[in-house]
């Protein structure tokens, strides 16, 4: 039988349109073999894998108003502009808790059934994607926070004395990995329109005074449009010849990616999650 894997983009609040895509999954009961998440996509994996339908949107429109989520507060408290506290740890473990005990049961263990889920991040020194599968608790959020970990906003996330950032600077759209695992027919989840191609980065020269600690990752920085533009392509070719879905906004999506309106947040998760009936 075809393996089957599913790739979700990152993109920041731009990934609400993931969280509808996400309720979709769950009510259409939709399993795959393998499953890719990137910076905010690996963490609606998450509520994807335990089966709470609405958990992946409300995580983050109910809280994103907050000043302990985002903001010079979190700057000075955590060094992040993102409140990291909040995030991985009091909306996981206390005010919206994760079914934990059901994500263990679906993903990375022995049973036939299990998918294998595999966290993308990029090591700082190397400045290359690395595949992370969690099998405990800790090791799942503490990753998910690596891969979450943008630069310029962000310091590192450390995992096992090892500083990474954000897993879309080396690896956005995980096309290659997938195929390279042997996935056969893909669904893809991506965060901007189909007309969209990256840039090369601004201010290169800031780039590399920033980040001269770390000069692959300054590289990888300075490529991304590139890789980014090249997994576009891929999946544009394996859409056409019938082994992808790919599920994407229908229109440029008028979010940022530090969007805090929650009416703007919820259309687009809506738009994703009809967009993903629709289609699967």
């Amino acid at each position: 039988m075809a393996k089957t894997g599913l790739i979700l983009e990152g993109g920041g609040m731009r990934g609400l349109f993931t969280a509808g895509v996400i309720d979709a999954l769950i009510e259409k009961h939709i399993r795959f073999d393998k499953v890719y998440g990137v910076s905010a996509g690996s963490c609606h994996a998450i509520s994807y894998f335990s089966g709470q339908k609405d958990r992946a949107r409300r995580v983050n429109v109910d809280y994103c108003t907050r000043p302990d989520y985002f903001g010079i507060g979190c700057l000075i408290r955590e060094r992040s502009m993102f409140g990291w506290e909040l995030i991985f740890n009091e909306i996981p473990n206390k005010l919206d808790p994760i079914d934990y005990d059901t994500v263990w049961k679906n993903i990375n263990n022995d049973s036939e059934e299990s998918t294998d889920y595999y966290v993308v991040v990029t090591n700082a020194r190397t400045g290359q994607a690395e595949y992370v599968q969690p099998k405990t608790t800790a090791e799942l959020l503490d990753t998910c926070k690596a891969s979450c970990s943008l630069p310029f906003m962000c310091k590192p996330t450390l995992l096992n004395g090892i500083p990474y950032y954000d897993g879309g600077i080396a690896d956005s759209i995980p096309v290659r990995k997938a195929i390279a695992d042997g996935c056969e027919k893909l669904v893809v989840v991506l965060t901007q329109s189909e007309d969209f191609r990256k840039k090369p980065i601004r201010h290169p020269a800031l780039i590399k005074l920033l980040y001269q600690e770390y000069p692959k990752l300054t590289k990888s920085l300075l490529n991304r449009h590139e890789n980014y533009n090249e997994s576009l392509e891929i999946i544009k070719m394996l859409e056409q010849q019938g082994k992808a879905i790919v599920l994407r906004p229908p229109k440029a999506v008028n979010v940022t990616r530090t969007e805090r309106n929650p009416q703007k947040l919820n259309v687009l998760a809506h738009t994703g999650y009809e967009l993903a009936m629709q289609v699967l």
